[in-house]
Parts: structure tokens; sequence; C-alpha cells
């Protein structure tokens, strides 16, 4: 009843529709369909309400249909389950039986994941929160390759709706003007006598529609329409990241997505600096490696940075006068 009423709400949005005409095509009560209304409403969906007019979905609301979505994404992908309120897209995943190719999408988190047990500020129908369950029949040294292109989907997706050159910063971020946008957090289980990975959890959080940011993520985190002012679905967006995604991922070996990479690298050729077992350095990024990690210069010597459990700045030169 929800998503059939969503469906025709959606249909006219930004008008309005009697409840009469509602009822007459779900074939319901008018006290139904206000019922169902004031529940929508509760969860976050902007609908404005005249007894005269009847009900409005507002041109701010972003709404998400998966059978939609299902008709433009190859059949790689299987199952989708959408969730309108969840505490976290990568968790529940991890706490349930999924095939390789299900997709969990979320209209809001609670407890959205970051590396390093961050959170992830994940608000209603402002960004995309998502997450894939791969299966790979690869080693744990192949990881940072479905990091890589990950980063590379979304920065594709994101240069196919926007006027923007978005950029990947080591290992897991998409940066705008110094901005993070999105983050990815991939889970990986491991057998541990091959050092395979059984299976691999991708996390993706996109910040899309813009909203007031907390103030601890001020100056760190933006929005995609912070950089441009262009509405674009989400659901717009979550179809060409999942294409993109499945035409490198399905030959990876080919690595057709680290030239992209590189060009759209937030470290490459940088001074930085590297925080890494309670302890930091600065070095220069000097090459990105096939496998995605880092060949770094340290004190004169070359390093090779594989971890995904560091962070890395960029020094700001300073500013003279």
């Amino acid at each position: 009843m929800e998503k059939k009423l969503l469906k025709i709400l959606q249909k006219h949005q930004g008008h309005y529709i009697s409840g009469q005409q509602i009822s007459e095509e779900l074939h319901v009560s008018r006290m139904t369909i206000s019922t169902q209304i004031k529940k929508l409403k509760e969860k976050g969906y902007h609908i404005q309400t005249s007894t005269k007019k009847g009900y409005c979905l507002t041109l701010e609301n972003d709404v998400i249909f998966i059978e939609q979505i299902k008709e433009k994404i190859p059949s790689f992908y299987q199952d989708i389950h959408y969730f309108d309120e969840i505490d976290s897209t990568n968790q529940y995943m991890k706490t349930h039986d999924f095939k390789q190719g299900d997709i969990i999408i979320a209209n809001q988190q609670t407890s959205g994941k970051g590396r390093n047990g961050r959170s992830f500020h994940s608000p209603c129908q402002k960004g995309i929160y998502l997450s894939l369950m791969l299966k790979p029949n690869l080693t744990i040294y192949d990881s940072l390759k479905i990091t890589a292109c990950c980063g590379v989907a979304v920065v594709k997706a994101i240069q196919k709706n926007y006027p923007l050159f978005p950029q990947i910063k080591w290992v897991n971020d998409i940066i705008l003007n110094d901005l993070k946008v999105c983050g990815i957090l991939c889970e990986a289980s491991l057998e541990m006598n091959t050092a395979r990975l059984e299976s691999m959890i991708v996390g993706v959080g996109i910040n899309v529609h813009h909203y007031d940011m907390p103030e601890d993520l001020q100056g760190i985190a933006g929005c995609l329409e912070d950089q441009c002012d262009l509405f674009i679905p989400r659901q717009k967006i979550i179809i060409d990241f999942l294409n993109f995604f499945y035409d490198d991922y399905s030959k990876l070996s080919s690595l057709s997505f680290l030239e992209t990479y590189r060009q759209h690298s937030y470290v490459l050729h940088q001074d930085i600096m590297v925080y890494e077992n309670n302890q930091q350095y600065p070095a220069y990024v000097s090459a990105i490696n096939d496998d995605a990690s880092l060949t770094l210069i340290v004190d004169g010597q070359e390093k090779i940075l594989q971890s995904g459990e560091v962070s890395i700045r960029k020094v700001i030169p300073p500013q003279h006068t």
C-alpha cells in the first residue's frame, strides 16, 4: 500500500491529487489514504495536505523505487532490499545471509559506519546509503583494487550527472573542493589458510542533497549540491554507480579502472602526512601501483603503503603575505 501510494504521489509530484482519486486508484477508503499519508509524513516525506485539493508530494522529496532500479542494472545484481530507516546497511549485511550481487539501500541510517569505528552522518532523503555483497575469488592483496574500482565508479557516476571533477583520497574517500562528499567502507571476511577473500561488503555513502552539516563536520564534509546547484534524483546516481562498478569489477584483472583512478587521485605527486599505528610521518606520493597501493618517498627511501588502516591528509602549504 505504502509503495503504491508513493508511486501515485511521485507521478504527480509538485501538484495536488485528490484523496478521492487516490482512493479510487488503490481501491481503499479515503480514511485509509489519510492514515497512510500520516505514516509517510512520520517517516520524513514532505507532503502538503489541503481539504479542497488533496495531497501534494513536494519537489524537495527524492523517492527511490527499487523496481525501477532493477530494470536498468545488470543481472549480476540480484535482490535489492530497501529500508526507510536502518542502523547501518553494512552492519545489517554482516549479520544476515546474502548472495553475491545482493544490495541494501536505505533512505536513512541511524548508525552509519565509517572507517576505524567512525560514524557516517546519514539523514533522511539526503544521501545514498548502499551496501553490496561480493564473493570474489581473489586474495586479500586484491582487496585494494575493489575499493579503488568502487571509488572510480562513484567518480564516473558523479561526473555523468554533474559538471564537477571529484577526486579520490586514498583509500576510500571522494573529495570535492577539499570536502568529503562520499565514503567507501569495504569489510572482508577471509579464508585464513589461503588468505583468500570469502566475501566482501562494499558500503557506499554519498552526500547528495544539501543539508546543514553538524558542527563537527563543517569544513570537513559537503554535499554534491553544495558544489553544483542541480537536483539529481538519488535513484539515477545509484543506477549509474551500479552500472559503472559492474563494468570494471567484471574485468577487474584488466585494471581498466586504474587510469581514471590515477587521474582523479587527491594525493598523487603530493606531499602528505601519513598516520599509521599511532605514529605519523611526512611523505611524498610518487606513484599509485597496479594493486592500488601507494609508493611513498620517506626520508629519501621508497616505501609501499598497502594498509587501508591509515589516514592521509594533504599538507597545506603556508600562506605567505
